[in-house]
């Protein structure tokens, strides 16, 4: 009898197991499901898995996303880096991180902070960050030399730049810029090229790895 009760015990208690690991990857999925049309469509451009693995993201980086909108990239990055790191979700749209707090909230996304930045001073946290992001936005910036030189002492010494930006389409009166002059104006701000990554050339964007000058 007593075995019979623990053989019961033994398969409720893994039942249970698995109705929770179940539940935890549902609200996985759940948090990651784009919040709208063009949300999705730019995930499928885009990947974010894997812009995240040619950047090297891990499970415990601290993380800045400059230009952070309404999350598109936070919830990916949250996910990645696991409750062990944190995401910085900066933007200068008060609306958008609004918006982006209730996403977290939602989904059960603990490890993001939101930080109201100023057009050339993100405001992030100094010393602490393992990389920092920007996607689509780069273009936007009143003042990029500016801006990711107020950024570079938020890095640990180890700490990179990835930038994934559009490439111009056209010779001339494009706002998007070469990747001659990205490297230009990221060298004039305190950091040197490591690598291009090419991938998402059939999306027209470029992905660009600094490090922080020595």
């Amino acid at each position: 009898m007593i075995k019979k009760n623990t053989t019961y015990i033994l398969t409720l208690f893994a039942l249970l197991l698995s109705i929770v690991s179940l539940n935890a990857q549902q609200e996985k999925k759940d948090v990651l499901t784009p919040a709208s049309s063009n949300e999705a469509r730019l995930n499928r451009l885009q990947p974010p898995d894997e812009v995240m693995d040619a950047i090297g993201v891990k499970a415990g980086w601290f993380v800045a996303e400059i230009g952070a909108g309404r999350g598109r990239y936070v919830v990916q990055l949250a996910v990645r880096v696991g409750e062990s790191g944190r995401v910085y979700a900066e933007d200068i749209d008060l609306s958008s991180l609004q918006y982006l707090e209730k996403r977290c909230e939602r989904g059960g996304l603990k490890n993001v902070k939101t930080i109201l930045g100023e057009l050339t001073e993100p405001k992030l946290p100094e010393g602490e960050l393992d990389l920092i992001f920007i996607i689509s936005a780069y273009h936007h910036f009143a003042d990029p030399v500016a801006l990711l030189r107020n950024a570079r002492p938020s890095l640990k010494p180890t700490g990179i730049v990835a930038i994934g930006e559009w490439l111009p389409k056209d010779n001339g009166g494009s706002e998007y810029r070469t990747p001659v002059k990205i490297e230009e104006e990221l060298k004039e701000a305190g950091y040197t090229l490591e690598r291009i990554e090419k991938f998402l050339e059939k999306n027209n964007m470029y992905l660009y790895i600094f490090r922080p000058a020595e």
